[in-house]
């Protein structure tokens, strides 16, 4: 049976209400088309998970649709230099909730909600900030078998995943870096896959079997101005005008 086939504005419309908790993937591959949609359809209140936050992070913020984000980190990495929506929120206090992480420990968040359990052990280096940055994710236990810190399991409402090959029954094929791609579509309720090429059967090396995909959307172009191995590179001029005008 083929996997259900919708166009982007579609895929948000069906599966993205106000306030749900929204993997934006995948690291590495910013899907900027999804955030414009869910900008253009006014979403709100959304609690987005997305490990390197970057411009789309800070789109999606400058546009108020987000209420609550756990992330790795969000800066412009053309330059580098500082994201302004980001920025702004950040130092100035807005009514947003954050969760910082690191990529580790967005990893073992996921898969804790993957696995159905509500927390998963990390390692937190007493030289760092997340015990005092995100205070609600982190927090210490007493075992038989010893002491741990946990963080927190995450489990989206949806998942959009960005492939480069999907085949007729939604087996995905990811470029790379895959990141915590199959970890998110595992924890998450519903998966949407946006695609840069369908193909007939399943793709080679494909990372995500269709049976976890509820819809395939077909945008070429998903993640401009990002960059996708093998199909276009990043947007350079793009990056470095972001925030300077």
């Amino acid at each position: 049976m083929n996997r259900r086939r919708l166009e982007l504005a579609e895929a948000v419309e069906h599966f993205v209400a106000d306030g749900d908790c929204v993997w934006l993937g995948n690291f590495g591959a910013q899907l900027f088309a999804v955030g414009r949609e869910l900008v253009r359809q006014g979403r709100r209140d959304l609690h987005v998970v997305i490990s390197s936050g970057g411009l789309l992070l800070d789109q999606l913020l400058a546009a108020g649709a987000v209420a609550e984000v756990t992330f790795c980190h969000c800066w412009n990495p053309v330059g580098p230099r500082p994201t302004p929506a980001f920025r702004s929120a950040w130092q100035d206090g807005h009514d947003v909730r954050w969760h910082e992480l690191s990529f580790a420990m967005i990893v073992a968040a996921l898969g804790a909600g993957a696995a159905g359990v509500p927390f998963a052990p990390v390692l937190v280096s007493p030289d760092v900030g997340y015990r005092e940055w995100s205070p609600e994710d982190l927090t210490d236990v007493v075992t038989p078998f010893g002491s741990a810190t946990i963080v927190r399991a995450l489990s989206p409402d949806v998942a959009f995943v960005h492939a480069d090959r999907v085949g007729e029954h939604g087996d995905a094929a990811l470029s790379t870096p895959l990141g915590e791609a199959l970890l998110a579509v595992q924890a998450a309720r519903r998966t949407v896959v946006v695609a840069e090429e369908l193909v007939g059967g399943s793709p080679a090396h494909a990372q995500i079997p269709g049976a976890l995909v509820d819809a395939v959307v077909h945008a070429p172009g998903a993640v401009a101005p990002d960059g996708a191995p093998g199909r276009y590179g990043r947007d350079v001029e793009a990056y470095e005008a972001y925030g300077l005008a």
